[in-house]
């Protein structure tokens, strides 16, 4: 099956499950999906310099230094494999039967459509400054709503509010553990007490 990707874009609006579908249907081997993976990372990496370089530009707020790309698509690339991870793990606990391979490309897609939308934001965010902020919220809206429904595909399940909450809780959970982790290894570092100085 050749995917056309302008299709898929609009039923991941439309029809997001048959995507998901056609997704794993396609059988990609792992180099494919790693590769893909890859692929997306960068471009997205490449495209959120760019958008902080015009957003700097635009408002003439000094955003301190631009993270390197190098340094983002090693993160987005991490994030996704764990989110793979927590997305076929989770999931399998509570019955599910999806699999790393394909919550890892359902990610990667969920990344490519979002890389869109960063896009769009980035061309409104030169006429509209105030549309950027908008765009923003309706993105990550846009995130979760394809997260529960690729992750009711990939693991079978029916419900799709008992299957968000799953996700938030996911989501907190990794976010606290992050934290646990980032802290502990002094990537992080606590505030001082007020008291102690």
């Amino acid at each position: 099956m050749q995917p056309d990707l302008k299709e898929w874009l609009i039923r991941s609006f439309t029809d997001p499950k048959s995507v998901a579908r056609d997704l794993i249907g396609l059988n990609l081997n792992a180099n494919a999906r790693f590769m893909a993976m890859v692929l997306v990372v960068v471009m997205t990496a490449i495209l959120g310099t760019l958008a902080q370089l015009v957003f700097s530009f635009i408002t003439k707020v000094d955003i301190g230094t631009v993270t390197p790309p190098l340094t983002v698509v090693g993160l987005q690339g991490a994030l996704l494999v764990y989110g793979a991870f927590a997305m076929s793990f989770v999931g399998q606990r509570f019955g599910g039967h999806g699999k790393f391979p394909d919550a890892l490309l359902l990610l990667t897609w969920i990344e490519f459509v979002l890389m869109i939308g960063q896009m769009i934001q980035v061309v409104l965010m030169v006429f509209f400054p105030i549309s950027a902020t908008l765009m923003s919220v309706l993105l990550v809206a846009l995130m979760f709503y394809l997260l529960v429904q690729f992750t009711m595909v990939l693991h079978g399940f029916e419900n799709p509010v008992a299957t968000g909450f799953g996700v938030i809780l996911t989501f907190l959970g990794s976010a606290m553990i992050a934290g646990i982790v980032l802290v502990s290894t002094g990537l992080v570092q606590m505030p001082a007490d007020p008291a102690s100085l």
